[in-house]
Order: C-alpha cells, then sequence, then structure tokens
C-alpha cells in the first residue's frame, strides 16, 4: 500500500476541483501551509480554522488540516477532517485518499473500499489509488478485485515499482506464475534496489527449481537488507547456508496468511491432501468422550470435524490470524486465538488431547515443541502429529528446497522419550503432493507417561 498522505498543494494529478476562492483567503492559505512546512503547527492550525470560518467547505483546508492533525500525532481528529471534505460535493480527491490511507493502516481494508472508489469515480487515472484499493481487495480475500486494481495501477502508474510488484503478487496468487514473474522483473527494472521484489523472484524460481538464479536474487535482498530473514532461510533451505532449527514465523504467517481463502482447494483437490483424516484414524482408539482438546497450527479447521464429538472443549491456534478466520467461519471451535508455536504457551488448563497436522514440517528442532506439549498435556494426556519423514536415520532432521523439514523416526521417538511420552503407534503415510509427486510421511501418536 503506497503509505504516503498527500499533503496541501499536492492533490491528485490533473486534480481540477479548486474553488474559486477570493485573494485574500487564498493568500490566508498560503501563509498557513508555509507556516506548516515550517514545522509552526500551532500558528498553521490557527490559519486554517481561520479559513474554514469563511469557507468551511473548501476541500483543500480541509486536506491541509487533517494533515496537520496527522502531524500532531491525532489520527482521530484527522480523520473526521477527512471525512467532512470527502462529504462535499466533489469531494476533495487528497482527503479521500488520506482517509483510505488511515483505514487500511488501522486495518479497515472494507471502509476504505468505497473511499477509493468514490475517489477514481472523479478521477479514474490515480494509479496510487488503484494500487491501494487493489491491496484493501487482496486484503479481504477478493484476489480477481485486486489483480484488476493492481492491472489498472501500472496502467495509469507505469513508473511506480510497488504496483508492478502487488501485480505480481496477485498474479501469483492466481496461479499466473509466468506473468508473476514478468511483473517483479518489471518492478526491479524501474527500481533495481526493491529488497521485496527480489525476493518475491527467488520464491519464484525456487518453486520452478531453478535453484542458482533463485540464489542471485537472495543474495541481493540481503545486500539490500541484511538481516531479512526470509532471504536467510530460502538461502537456508538451498543448502548455501548451515539449516536453522525452524522457519521465520514470519515467514510462515505469510504463506497461509497468501492462501488462506483457497487452501482448502488447493490441499485437498490439487495435492491430494488426507493427512488430518490419517491421523485421526490413528489416534480415534485412544479417544474418550468429554476431552479437552487443543488442535496446535489448526489451520482452516479441516481436522476439527473429527475431534468435535470427543471434545468437551476445543481451541485452535494458529500463527496466521486469516486462517484463523476461516476457521471461525465453521463454527466448530470453542475458542481460536493467533499464536506462535515457539513462544511460551498460554494455556491456564492442561489438554487431554492435543493434535496437529502438517505443522511440524516448519520446524527441525523439535525439542521446545515437545516439551511445550508435554508441559501442556494431563498425565496420561495423548499426543498426535505428523511428518514428513526422513530415511536417512544417520541425521535428526533435514531442510529441503520446498522450505520444509522432514524428520527420521529415531529422531522423533528420542525427543518423545526425553520428554516424558511413550510412542504408541507410528504408521508411514502419503502426506500429500510436491509437483505431482506423493511425500512420504509419518503419522504418531504417544502418551505422556511422566
Amino acid at each position: 500500500m503506497t503509505n504516503k498522505p498527500l499533503r496541501p498543494g499536492q492533490p491528485p494529478k490533473r486534480s481540477n476541483l479548486q474553488p474559486s476562492i477570493q485573494g485574500d483567503v487564498e493568500h490566508l492559505f498560503k501563509k498557513a501551509v508555509s507556516a506548516h512546512r515550517q514545522g509552526r503547527l500551532a500558528r498553521a492550525e490557527k490559519g486554517y480554522q481561520k479559513i474554514l470560518k469563511k469557507k468551511p467547505d473548501w476541500g483543500r483546508a480541509l486536506n491541509a488540516l487533517g494533515n496537520l492533525f496527522l502531524d500532531q500525532n491525532r489520527p482521530e481528529k484527522a480523520a473526521k477532517i477527512f471525512e467532512k471534505a470527502t462529504r462535499i460535493t466533489p469531494p476533495d480527491l487528497s482527503a479521500c485518499y488520506n482517509l483510505g490511507r488511515m483505514k487500511q493502516m488501522d486495518n479497515n481494508h472494507r471502509g476504505a473500499i468505497p473511499i477509493y472508489k468514490m475517489m477514481l469515480e472523479q478521477q479514474p487515472d490515480i494509479g496510487d489509488a488503484w494500487n491501494n484499493l487493489g491491496v484493501a481487495y487482496r486484503e479481504i480475500g477478493n484476489k480477481h478485485h485486486a489483480l484488476s486494481c493492481f492491472q489498472k495501477a501500472v496502467n495509469f502508474a507505469p513508473g511506480m515499482a510497488e504496483a508492478w510488484n502487488n501485480l505480481g503478487v496477485a498474479q501469483d496468487e492466481l496461479t499466473q506464475s509466468k506473468n508473476a514473474l514478468d511483473s517483479y522483473n518489471k518492478a526491479i527494472e524501474i527500481e533495481p534496489d526493491y529488497a521485496s521484489a527480489h525476493l518475491n523472484i527467488g520464491i519464484c524460481l525456487q518453486k520452478r527449481e531453478e535453484f542458482k538464479k533463485a540464489q542471485s536474487h537472495y543474495n541481493k535482498v540481503l545486500e539490500i537488507q541484511p538481516d531479512n530473514k526470509v532471504a536467510t532461510f530460502m538461502l537456508q533451505s538451498l543448502g548455501i547456508l548451515e539449516t536453522p532449527d525452524a522457519a521465520p514465523v514470519e515467514h510462515v504467517r505469510n504463506i497461509f496468511d497468501r492462501c488462506a481463502d483457497n487452501f482448502e482447494t488447493i490441499l485437498v483437490k490439487d495435492l491430494a491432501y488426507k493427512t488430518p483424516e490419517r491421523l485421526f484414524e490413528l489416534v480415534q482408539p485412544h479417544l474418550t468422550e468429554k476431552m479437552n482438546v487443543l488442535d496446535l497450527g489448526c489451520g482452516t479447521g479441516l481436522g476439527a470435524q473429527f475431534y468435535k464429538p470427543f471434545a468437551k472443549h476445543l481451541t485452535g491456534v494458529d500463527v496466521s490470524l486469516k486462517m484463523l478466520e476461516k476457521a471461525a467461519e465453521k463454527n466448530i471451535y470453542n475458542r481460536l486465538e493467533v499464536f506462535d508455536i515457539l513462544q511460551e504457551w498460554p494455556f491456564f488448563h492442561k489438554f487431554d488431547l492435543i493434535y496437529s497436522s502438517d505443522v511440524f514440517v516448519y520446524f527441525g528442532n523439535l525439542d521446545s515443541i515437545i516439551k511445550s506439549a508435554s508441559t501442556s498435556l494431563v498425565n496420561g494426556g495423548i499426543l498426535g502429529f505428523s511428518v514428513e519423514l526422513l530415511e536417512d536415520s544417520s541425521h535428526g532432521y533435514a531442510l529441503f528446497p520446498s522450505g520444509r523439514y522432514a524428520h527420521s523416526q529415531a529422531y522423533i521417538e528420542q525427543c518423545l522419550e526425553c520428554h516424558g511420552f511413550q510412542l504408541m503407534e507410528k504408521k508411514k503415510a502419503d502426506i500429500r503432493k510436491q509437483s505431482g509427486v506423493q511425500v512420504k510421511g509419518m503419522l504418531i501418536v504417544a502418551i505422556k507417561i511422566s
């Protein structure tokens, strides 16, 4: 989203909406704007207010006062002023833009959409507004509308690197990978040091198994942003750097935020994902009624329907808020919350069952997770989970170019024993497809005995 506010004297391109004003009022406005730019905010505010007493519906003055309130860290007052400027006839376009931007910064993307649409009805060639509208549509899950808006953004603002990058993301999300790569490349053609676009190119190329090319873009990201955790992790997944204990939480969150709307379609139809059902079949013989159950990394709640009949209370946690929003639509869970599995587990009561499907693949070192699960289970409590299977038992775990970890059976058994679990069930299974090939996994059920 383009966050830069439109300031006094900076109306959108080719705006012809300035009212006819008398010379003395225009002179007062110029003096107030000058004071504003010099940081004399009290004097500027007094000048704007004096002007608005004479011309209360002058959009430029309203927008200027709203920006001044932002500079004074008074966003509530700024929003009221911008709203007033959007209600005049015709609405002030700069104020429309600023109000829409404020709503998006407050995560109110639905509220921003009609404001940008009103603005673009008045003047349809404002690239920044189309870009921000596209972001709003993407955030509420309307990917096709988002794509259309980003296409308009680059048509009206072809030199806007951010819009090209956003267009690439939209194309990526709609499986238009070739077009996405072209858009990302256009973004770095305009802005060679655009780290986000380089990262997106790298991920695109890595999916196509063009690893050397991907590596060069990740290296470029780290030249620009040496602390970029995602670029570092992607290089680690290529074996360039030492394997980390886990994927960065922001990387995992972004993956699932971006795919939340079509997550179940992708997994169930495209990837033949059956892990929740297969894990439940293994866990079911150990279930009783009225259990306190934790769905660890619940996603959209694909497995919840199986466990609900056994649960007196079902809690779902996930790193992705957008996945939790989808899970909430099922009306299965008693409680849902955003949760980072590597942080301290904040539960005030212990569980009879913790299950987790296709979550441990984002973590190499499982010691702290198994330890937290043990601490959060009652004695005799059940832990069920899936992993991708690492056949080479000489290593505990390995990170692959898919960005996912695989674990050896020996390592899993060692972790469980170390934290007071007894292995009850283990079963090899195909857990999903990757590039049309079945991924070998292992399903585990263990009981806490100490």
